[in-house]
């Protein structure tokens, strides 16, 4: 389905995004829960009743223009709470729940959150994050663990129940496009996190720009994430963009049950992050081995390959095996966060199931381009959105960005916005190119780039993807470390010591080089690989999987420090 430009001008504020769902798909089921074998449907309508009831609470207590912290799981109560916090005029803060107490707090000390509405299961970390608060503005709380309950706190969940059978109209709060309405955390892979300030215009223009290009999902069709709802992807594509196509999101418990809901829900559509579609390829691959059909499957996808040629697809036949392992339905895997390598994209087509990745940043209210099951090009990250949202520009091989889903600002921090906005553009510190058709090439991060003596620059993210495919390989980051007063390109790896020992494999140092020697010489010889580390614990990572670099004291070195080993 499309969006004209007529209906998206009235799109202004995230109230009016929920009247047009409302209004197109409103009986329709929003959000199902599975909770052991009950499973709870909930309708569009009744998400903005209850929404609306509990933003009329706030403003019976004076609650208006207030930083609001929401931490918890993903489900219908986190979402009904988020936009009962916009719509009444505050300013959601999202945090990630599994963030220890003192970093939450800090968090909220850094966003002047003055109220918190907390997760009961996360009871245990409610004394000291109510310390970060006045006295006077008591906490919420919310979910059902342990009687909903977190001493001192005001529970909503009869509040909540209440609400879903209300009938109730919008509380008529003025609401501004460019009111503030979240304030999000970058992940911190590459240093603290800074505090992105978004308003309800770039809320509703990213929500309107991903409406224009997707079309291959009727009203009523199941959708599953995994990402965690403090990530504004999640917001903004896995939760309202759904609502406003008709799409009914399924929850079941997160990541540690996802196999099993996708089986139950049947999905035509997930959005994922790469961790996660790389968790499936081995798990797939490691049953292929198992039952010894490794030259079976790649005969059947020669001949599937060549029918293809011949304008005959069979692929949901021949590897229905493979489909059902993602319930059977599934059409389209989006994926996001952080970087796809390409060979996966490659073979889940050659399955039959269409692989999109895309590339976003928090700054940007999230994705700036995707791949579409209908526009694609293998190795690319997609074609931006469409203006006015979103324009993409190369500048010294800098990606950078305009339109109306770049961020207000960096919360209090006027220096750090003024660094990264030249002349209205933002400078995103991604590497890339767009080629002759307009699709946009990632090639590497400005920061993590290691500039060589000669003028040569090494992309770690490029050698990275080259080790991840390696089975024996679970984590790995690339840097240019010390070593005997040489500077030296070095692989700092997890090893997958399950696939070890199934394999018999003892040294792994030995093993890994071996494996490197041949990636390397597949290599112009000055990005080769140099050295070898091996880490019994696997890295520190943000919640989409990427290594927290600055955690391990790893800066980027200077050009003349660095030596070629011969």
């Amino acid at each position: 389905m499309e969006l004209g430009k007529h209906e998206f001008k009235n799109i202004q504020t995230v109230p009016a995004l929920i009247d047009y769902a409302v209004n197109r798909y409103g009986d329709l089921p929003a959000v199902k829960s599975k909770d052991k074998d009950l499973v709870v449907s909930i309708s569009r309508r009744q998400i903005q009743q209850a929404s609306f009831y509990v933003a009329s609470l706030f403003a019976q207590k004076g609650i208006y223009g207030k930083h609001i912290a929401i931490i918890g799981n993903p489900g219908s109560d986190w979402l009904i709470l988020f936009l009962a916090v916009v719509s009444s005029g505050n300013t959601a803060v999202l945090i990630d729940k599994n963030l220890d107490e003192q970093d939450i707090a800090q968090l909220m000390r850094q966003a002047d959150v003055s109220h918190l509405v907390l997760d009961s299961s996360l009871s245990s970390k409610a004394p000291h994050l109510k310390s970060v608060l006045d006295p006077d503005n008591p906490g919420m709380s919310f979910g059902e663990e342990n009687g909903g309950e977190i001493d001192g706190f005001f529970h909503l969940r009869h509040y909540l129940d209440e609400a879903l059978n209300k009938t109730t109209c919008n509380p008529d709060i003025a609401i501004h496009p460019d009111q503030d309405a979240v304030i999000v955390f970058t992940s911190g892979a590459t240093g603290n996190s800074k505090a992105v300030l978004l308003s309800h215009k770039n809320i509703c223009d990213k929500v309107c720009g991903i409406l224009h290009i997707i079309r291959d999902f009727p009203p009523g069709e199941h959708g599953i994430s995994v990402l965690p709802p403090h990530h504004i992807l999640e917001v903004t594509a896995g939760l309202l963009a759904p609502l406003c196509y008709g799409a009914t999101f399924c929850f079941g418990g997160g990541l540690k049950y996802l196999s099993r809901n996708i089986k139950f829900f049947q999905p035509v559509f997930m959005l994922v992050v790469p961790m996660v579609v790389e968790g499936f390829y081995k798990q797939i691959l490691n049953e292929i081995r198992r039952k010894g059909k490794e030259k079976q499957m790649t005969q059947i996808i020669r001949l599937s390959n060549l029918l293809r040629l011949l304008k005959i697809d069979l692929r949901r036949w021949l590897f229905k095996s493979i489909h059902d392992v993602f319930g059977g339905k599934i059409r389209t895997i989006f994926c996001g966060g952080a970087f796809l390598d390409p060979e996966l994209v490659k073979r889940f087509d050659e399955w039959g199931l269409p692989l999109c990745d895309g590339y976003g940043i928090t700054e940007c209210t999230s994705a700036v381009s995707c791949n579409l099951p209908h526009q694609q090009k293998l190795g690319s990250v997609g074609m931006p959105l469409p203006a006015p949202f979103c324009e993409v520009k190369i500048d010294d091989g800098e990606i950078l960005v305009r339109g109306s889903i770049v961020m207000k600002e960096y919360y209090n921090d006027k220096e750090a916005t003024q660094q990264v906005f030249s002349d209205g553009w933002f400078k995103t510190g991604d590497l890339g190119y767009i080629d002759a058709d307009g699709f946009l090439f990632i090639t590497g991060r400005k920061k993590n780039l290691i500039i060589l003596s000669d003028g040569n620059n090494i992309s770690p993210e490029e050698l990275e993807t080259l080790l991840e495919n390696l089975p024996l390989i679970k984590s790995v980051f690339v840097c240019a470390k010390e070593h005997n007063n040489l500077s030296m390109i070095t692989a700092c790896i997890h090893p997958d010591f399950e696939y070890a020992r199934e394999n018999g494999i003892e040294n792994l140092q030995m093993e890994l080089e071996r494996q490197t020697a041949q990636i390397n010489a597949s290599l112009p010889f000055y990005k080769r690989i140099q050295r070898i580390e091996l880490c019994e614990d696997d890295f520190e990572k943000t919640p989409l999987g990427k290594v927290k670099r600055h955690k391990y004291n790893v800066p980027s070195l200077a050009s003349e420090t660095l030596t070629q080993k011969g």
